[in-house]
């Protein structure tokens, strides 16, 4: 009877070191030593997968300027400690008049964020960079100069759905994360963004598809221009955190 029970007990606690050998916390990755080119997945059998092309598409908000970040830093970040895989995109790789400021060396600065762009400017040219770089992703945050040149809504809509569709000619397949852009300091002007931003659900609904989906990300809500922004329009390090969450949340699964 004791020889019994004392297997017994062996077996089990052999069972839970087994667990606890597999449960055990994971070390957060180190960004040093990451670089573009060596970010790989092994899936199960070794097979080794190359990262999802992720677009940062906008204006200023997405590029950044020299001596300042982006969101897209703090977005790397985000995920390459948490174990995700991307390779970003796009024919740029500096901020606004420079290098932009980032606390990590191997940040994947490759972007399509045009300085003080309109989406009809955006959309003239989307053609080539789609074609040049074939995201997987594309990451949308657009209509701020719209607002500020004065272009209706109905325009601004439209130029966006058609950015949409020249995506799908070159990858009928892509991911597209439509963004309900940041406010600004700006009173009137950031009215006008709100009721811009109220017609993204309606729009992500009406190109959305099974095979290329459109996602809404709210940017807007609860960020604040006079805390998370440096200058009442461009985020601050703190704006970018909050604009790299969100959109973190919004991809994760998709990589």
């Amino acid at each position: 009877m004791h020889r019994r029970m004392n297997q017994v007990w062996c077996a089990l606690g052999v069972a839970l070191l087994a667990m606890l050998g597999c449960s055990g916390p994971l070390e957060e990755e180190s960004l040093e030593g990451d670089s573009p080119e060596e970010v790989r997945t092994e899936a199960a059998g070794g097979v080794v997968l190359s990262p999802k092309k992720v677009m940062p598409l906008g204006d200023s908000i997405t590029q950044g300027a020299a001596g300042y970040g982006s969101y897209r830093c703090q977005l790397w970040r985000k995920l390459i400690r948490r174990g995700y895989r991307a390779d970003f995109v796009g024919t740029l790789s500096t901020g606004y008049l420079g290098e932009n400021t980032c606390s990590s060396a191997s940040f994947d600065r490759d972007h399509e964020g045009h300085w003080s762009w309109r989406t009809d400017q955006v959309l003239a040219n989307i053609s080539n960079w789609a074609a040049s770089t074939r995201p997987d992703l594309v990451l949308i945050h657009l209509g701020t100069n719209d607002t500020y040149h004065d272009q209706t809504e109905d325009s601004t809509v439209s130029e966006l759905e058609q950015i949409i569709d020249r995506l799908r000619v070159v990858n009928p397949r892509v991911k597209v994360f439509l963004a309900q852009v940041i406010p600004t300091a700006g009173a009137m002007l950031a009215l006008k963004l709100q009721s811009l931003n109220q017609r993204m659900p309606l729009l992500a609904a009406a190109k959305s598809t099974e095979e290329s989906p459109v996602y809404v990300v709210d940017q807007w809500t609860d960020f604040t221009p006079s805390t998370d922004t440096y200058d009442g329009v461009h985020p601050n390090l703190i704006g970018e955190e909050k604009m790299a969450e969100r959109w973190y949340q919004a991809i994760r699964e998709h990589l």
